[in-house]
This record gives C-alpha cells, sequence and structure tokens, in this order.
C-alpha cells in the first residue's frame, strides 16, 4: 500500500521494525532546527529523502526528548514563490505540524494564479510570522496515483471521453474543496490556466477541514529512479512544470501507470508538502 514512508522508499513488515528503524534513524539525525514549541531533528538521506523528528521540550526532571511524531520531505530542486495567507492547525496536528494556505505565484498587481495548501514540514519555525507576505517555498507532492504519458499527444488521447478533461499543465487543489464535485469554477480555472486575485472573489469555499492534496498535470522536466540506501527500495523523483510553478513530485513505483520520460506529460493526484526557502 503506497503511503507516505514508502513514497521516498521506507516500507516495514511490521510494527516493530518500524519502530526500531526509526528509533535508529532519529539517533542518527545530526541537524537540529529549535523552535519555542519543541525541535525538529533532521535525518537525510545521500537520494534527497528527509525524514523530519518532532522533539517535545525536554523534561526538566528527566531531560528526556520524546519523538511525538515525524513528517517525510525531500530536498529537490522546486523554488516557487507563494502569497502565504494563514497557517492552520488542526484536531490531531501536534504543536510542530501544522499547513500553510497560499497563492502560487502572486504578481505585483496582487493577483495569483491558484491557491495552494500544503503540509509545512518546518510549520513551528513560521508559524508566527507575519501574514499575509511573500514568501518561497520547495514543495513536494507525495503521489497517490501518477499516469505517465509519453508526450502531450499520448496524454490528449488519453483524455479524450473524459468527464472532466485537464490541460498539459493545470493544478487543482482539490483538498480545498467539499468535495471533487464541488470544484467547478476553481477546477475549470486551473484547467484553462486562468489566474484568479485572492481579492476577486474566486476564492473557492473551504471545508471544515482542508486538505493538503492536488490533483496536478504538468511536463517532466527531469526524472530520476533513486534507491533509499537504508531499505534497498526504489522511489520516482520528478521535477514537473505545472501551471504557473514547477514542482518535485516522489512517486512509489506501486503508485505509477505508464513510463516516465523526460518531456512526457504526467498526471497525478498528491499530498502537498513544502519547506520554506529562506531568502
Amino acid at each position: 500500500m503506497v503511503s507516505n514512508l514508502s513514497t521516498i522508499g521506507f516500507d516495514f513488515d511490521d510494527e516493530a521494525a518500524f519502530r526500531a528503524t526509526m528509533a535508529r534513524l532519529a539517533d542518527d539525525a545530526s541537524e537540529r532546527l529549535a523552535t519555542e514549541d519543541g525541535d525538529y531533528a533532521i535525518w537525510r538521506s545521500r537520494t534527497g529523502a528527509e525524514l523530519w523528528f518532532h522533539l517535545a521540550p525536554a523534561d526538566d526532571d528527566l531531560n528526556e526528548r520524546v519523538i511525538i511524531g515525524l513528517t517525510p520531505f525531500f530536498e529537490g530542486r522546486s523554488d516557487i514563490a507563494i502569497e502565504v495567507e494563514q497557517a492552520l492547525t488542526r484536531p490531531d496536528d501536534n504543536a510542530l505540524e501544522g499547513a500553510l494556505s497560499a497563492w502560487v505565484a502572486p504578481d505585483e498587481f496582487g493577483a495569483a494564479a491558484y491557491p495552494i495548501q500544503f503540509d509545512s514540514v518546518d510549520f513551528a519555525a513560521h508559524k508566527g510570522r507575519a501574514m499575509p507576505d511573500i514568501w518561497r517555498a520547495r514543495i513536494v507532492g507525495f503521489a497517490r496515483e501518477l499516469t505517465a504519458h509519453a508526450d502531450e499527444a499520448a496524454f490528449a488521447a488519453a483524455s479524450q471521453g473524459a468527464e472532466v478533461g485537464f490541460a498539459a499543465q493545470s493544478f487543482i487543489p482539490i483538498g480545498l474543496f467539499q468535495d471533487v464535485e464541488d470544484a467547478g469554477a476553481g477546477a475549470e480555472a486551473a484547467v484553462n490556466g486562468h489566474s484568479q486575485s485572492p481579492d476577486d472573489g474566486g476564492e473557492p469555499a473551504l471545508s471544515e477541514a482542508p486538505q493538503s492534496t492536488a490533483v496536478l498535470t504538468g511536463r517532466v522536466a527531469e526524472h530520476h529512479l533513486l534507491v533509499n540506501e537504508e531499505t534497498g527500495r526504489s522511489f520516482h523523483w520528478l521535477l514537473v512544470e505545472s501551471l504557473a510553478a514547477t514542482y518535485d513530485i516522489l512517486a512509489d513505483p506501486a503508485a505509477v501507470t505508464g513510463d516516465i520520460v523526460v518531456g512526457g506529460t504526467i498526471e497525478s493526484s498528491c499530498l502537498m508538502i513544502g519547506r520554506i526557502l529562506e531568502e
């Protein structure tokens, strides 16, 4: 079964194996990012795959750091201008978890290409900053499904007869809508490449618990099949030129249909996870 961890090459036979491996890698995580809510301990692989462990503040009596969660990530190549509107927390998030709501490719006139929400791997380090504001982010799609086409023509041919047709470069933030059927005008705008301003009434209605999920299409600018050195399992990394932005996309081979080729077109449903890039 595809998961966030299998998307970067981690797979476990049982809970005991998972816990033992994570405890060992947390001990090996030499880089720390300290915040008022606790620390991130960051394990980095040679491939670019990362695990961000969430450490609660030290217990004054025992002087112990307890792992309260983790988020997988990948240090790829994307560098996307976004206007961050707000920091979001959900009922099950710990103090080091959360998401950022933003607009992609803002311009000097207050317009932007489309809204996006992504889980922020370094959330606690930025949630207190002034918003709205324009930042840059490395945003990675952890694919749940990915279909590859040899080129744009093959993608168009495969899309014929579909109830909803996507352009070869599109981004639909489906997690922001009540359900996929309610995407309506927001989906149409993303499919056709129309821009919407955060102030022009084009923002879609949010559900009570918006999710950091999206469906995107785009051109494959780069692609490598990488191997997780801890497990020997392979995973795909792609740099994908989508609508108004270029994203890193990761995929467990089990999630992929078709052959990924540079210059080809992919469509994928993803969980979006990002890291804020310092200016």
